[in-house]
């Protein structure tokens, strides 16, 4: 075993940490150190510390000795500790940590696809130490001042309590991280890669935002005014879904109620989620039901006040640092379970809508809003909420005598896919991509239609929303994104003539399953599809379904399993894995657990393919602020715009050693705004 340290703080601010982030939280000045505690990840090592700095200002010498020696300092969510680690060098004069040494048990635990929560995490692994929940009524004793006179408890029998908990933790990660696979040095320095994108930050305008807010907030008023008129008085606000689901259903057709109805678990429930109201104005709109004139505008209302861009534009200012108005901290490392691709927190980047206002239509924007004029489109009939939402990109900014350098690859799933797959049909396909030709008419030929812009867009909505197995339900969530409508049967034949047209992705969904199957029952054997590999390793967190893909990728199934279940066709044997974004229901101790079905597989691993290829850029890519999925953003001097966009698009087009063959296709471009 190496001499790796885990070691955990409690402090107190008056700062708040969910709000502001945590860099903020760290560099305020009412942010102070409670306790550390601080133990050997080897289990075969008892010894354990912790420390209170009002009771020794600095450092023990065997605490000091103990993290100069360590090969790693380890923590649960460590970008936190890290920062109050930072506090301690400067008040308490503790011994810098390299960079480079700092380890997340967390980001370890999302590798794994177990819960990344150290709570959750250790009920799921059923640790022998877990987290103790007293932590939440001490935190509110200790950490967090008095609203009435804002002054901090100074108990000093809670703040031993308080000592006791950190020690606790530390216990309890020491258990989940011996349990977990170790994560490999190519996953830890991923991470490292990661966490000094969140250091740099991303800049916010911080003045489009702040009246952006002030917009948004008059708008909502006036919304909840349209509401109150309309329904006379029933539903007073959007977020009174109830009411508005009553009240739409008494004044709509029998067709309508049944688009609202759904079935769960045999169960009859109606609902005016986003996806029904989608679909409700939709089907209207093509003259397939007839709503009330004050039931489609009330449905409007809602959707247009459930737009999130009021909290997008408050967070960007809670968490905009006071000095340089830079957002930290923004992204997770294998935030997604099983596809270890990228999560947003905070700033939520990845939810920004693509479609955005350009540099300059932004700028005659603010000015309006400078001038106190209600907003608008250049045609002047754009929503108020929606003219927010497409200023959000370009509310991120470089800092003056900066620029941003933007590179996106040309649909690298739609890439990816075929590539994994490896035969002769999903060749032709990637010769598609390798000819310049445009998939999605080439789609849209195949099924024997036209290349007109309509059925360009069927194409379009064909190849990304089919591709994973998805069917006709499949098809019309994604083709309300793009505008597309069509009638059940037409889609039903779309979905016929894709699978026949793409048999090779057929068949590699089976293959993908057959393997996965025959790894289940054979542990310790590999299995083969495609580019993929299965193999079943029981001995790990209660047996684990691992995927081993090219660039010495891993995806992990924990807790993975055959068994018989009741399906719609009677019983079927079904892989299954334990969910890691899902929680036991009260007093159950099971952990929820997932289907794992062809088209699942697939999709699975192709995210962690084209994340594994973003990795790989980022790893090499200097300047970079943010990344957005498949996107990334680098932030240079105006003067190295075009050494830096050369860059970025030789790093992005070059095609890695272990994915010859693949051909990727991106076109960076330089922004004085984020946009699309």
């Amino acid at each position: 075993m190496t001499n790796d340290i885990i070691l955990d703080f409690e402090t107190r601010s008056k700062c708040n940490l969910l709000e502001r982030g945590t860099s903020n939280y760290a560099l305020d000045s009412s942010t102070e150190i409670l306790c550390m505690a601080m133990v050997y990840k080897d289990p075969a090592k008892d010894k354990e510390w912790l420390w209170y700095p009002h009771i020794s200002k600095t450092l023990p010498r065997d605490m000091r000795m103990a993290l100069e020696d360590a090969d790693l300092v380890m923590a649960h969510n460590a970008a936190f500790d890290r920062d109050v680690y930072n506090i301690a060098v400067i008040d308490h004069d503790f011994p810098e940590v390299p960079f480079d040494k700092w380890f997340c048990t967390s980001a370890q635990a999302r590798v794994n696809a177990m819960p990344a929560s150290l709570d959750k995490l250790t009920q799921a692994l059923d640790s022998e130490h877990k987290k103790d929940f007293k932590g939440a009524a001490l935190i509110k004793l200790l950490s967090i001042p008095s609203k009435e006179t804002g002054e901090f408890n100074e108990d000093p029998i809670a703040l031993l309590d308080m000592g006791a908990y950190c020690l606790d933790d530390v216990r309890a990660t020491k258990s989940a991280a011996n349990a977990l696979r170790p994560m490999t040095a190519q996953e830890h320095n991923d991470w490292l890669v990661n966490e000094r994108i969140n250091e740099r930050g991303v800049k916010i305008d911080t003045e489009l935002a702040l009246n952006a807010t002030k917009y948004a907030d008059a708008e909502q008023r006036e919304i909840s005014g349209h509401l109150t008129s309309l329904t006379n008085g029933v539903a007073t606000k959007h977020t009174q879904h109830q009411r508005v689901r009553g009240w739409v259903m008494d004044r709509v057709c029998p067709i309508a109620q049944e688009i609202m109805t759904k079935h769960v678990n045999g169960v009859v429930k109606y609902t005016m989620d986003a996806s029904i109201r989608d679909r409700l104005l939709a089907k209207q709109s093509v003259g397939a039901i007839v709503l009330p004139d004050d039931v489609v505008e009330v449905i409007e209302l809602v959707q247009s006040g459930s737009k999130s861009s009021v909290s997008k534009f408050k967070n960007m200012l809670l968490r905009a640092d006071d000095e340089d108005s830079r957002v930290r901290g923004a992204f997770v490392y294998a935030g997604a379970p099983q596809t270890l691709r990228f999560a947003a927190r905070g700033l939520q980047l990845h939810n920004f809508i693509r479609d955005c206002f350009s540099p300059e239509q932004t700028e005659d924007l603010k000015e309006q809003m400078r001038e106190g004029y209600i907003l608008e489109d250049d045609e002047g009939d754009l929503p108020v909420m929606a003219t927010l939402s497409k200023l959000l990109r370009p509310a991120l900014v470089p800092a003056e005598g900066n620029i941003f350098v933007v590179g996106d690859w040309s649909s690298v799933e739609a890439r990816a896919l075929p590539w994994l797959a490896n035969s002769r049909g999903a060749e032709k396909k990637l010769d598609i991509f390798r000819a310049g030709k445009d998939v999605y008419i080439e789609a849209a030929l195949a099924m024997g239609m036209t290349d007109s812009k309509e059925d360009r867009q069927i194409g379009k909505v064909s190849e990304l929303s089919l591709g994973f197995g998805g069917g006709a339900g499949a098809f019309g969530s994604m083709a309300k994104n793009y505008g597309v409508v069509l009638p059940d049967h037409e889609v039903e034949k779309i979905v016929e003539a894709w699978r026949y047209k793409n048999r090779w992705a057929v068949n590699f969904w089976d293959a993908l399953q057959t393997a996965a199957f025959a790894a289940m029952k054979a542990p310790g054997t590999e299995f083969e599809a495609g580019h993929a590999k299965y193999i079943y390793i029981d001995a790990l967190m209660g047996g684990t379904l691992l995927c081993i893909l090219p660039g010495d990728l891993i995806i992990q199934y924990p807790k993975a399993k055959l068994e018989v279940l009741e399906g719609p066709y009677g019983p079927k044997l079904t892989l299954t894995a334990m969910k890691a974004n899902w929680t036991p229901a009260k007093g159950e101790k099971e952990w929820p657990r997932i289907g794992l079905w062809r088209g699942l597989l697939a999709e699975n691993i192709t995210q962690a393919f084209c994340a594994r290829l973003l990795r790989n850029v980022l790893v090499d890519c200097p300047d970079v602020i943010a990344h957005v999925h498949d996107e990334v953003i680098m932030e240079v001097p105006t003067g190295r715009a075009e050494e830096s966009k050369n860059l970025l698009e030789e790093l992005m087009n070059t095609v890695p050693s272990w994915a010859i063959g693949m051909p990727l296709d991106a076109e960076p471009t330089l922004m004085t705004r984020y946009g699309k």
